[in-house]
């Protein structure tokens, strides 16, 4: 006789959660118990994002993003930058963009 599944109560995720809270908390509670328990919600209108991406491909860069990345993972954005005559931050900040770009294109 199979069981039937409680419902578990899931808390809502602190606004001041950090990274690492949010990756433990997104891995423990799946999207669709998060639905089910009304804490997560999926939203359909994305303009607002849309229009951020939009902004973000024609403004200087002023802003640091810091992130580690895999030793052999940098070592590979490295040559790949070489080979195009460019350093590994510059590639990978236009790919960044060319995504945003693409994933901006497929919402349209």
């Amino acid at each position: 006789m199979k069981r039937a599944k409680t419902k578990r109560t899931i808390p809502p995720l602190a606004p001041n959660a950090s990274d690492e809270e949010i990756v433990k908390w997104l891995t423990k509670y799946d999207l669709d118990e998060r639905l089910a328990a009304g804490v997560s919600e999926i939203v359909e209108d994305r303009s607002d994002i849309d229009r951020l991406l939009q902004e973000a491909l024609f403004q200087k860069n002023t802003i640091q993003l810091s992130m580690r990345i895999p030793p052999a993972m940098k070592a590979a954005l490295s040559r790949l930058a070489r080979q195009r005559t460019t350093d590994a931050a510059t590639l990978a900040r236009i790919w960044i963009a060319e995504r945003l770009q693409q994933e901006l294109e497929t919402r349209h």
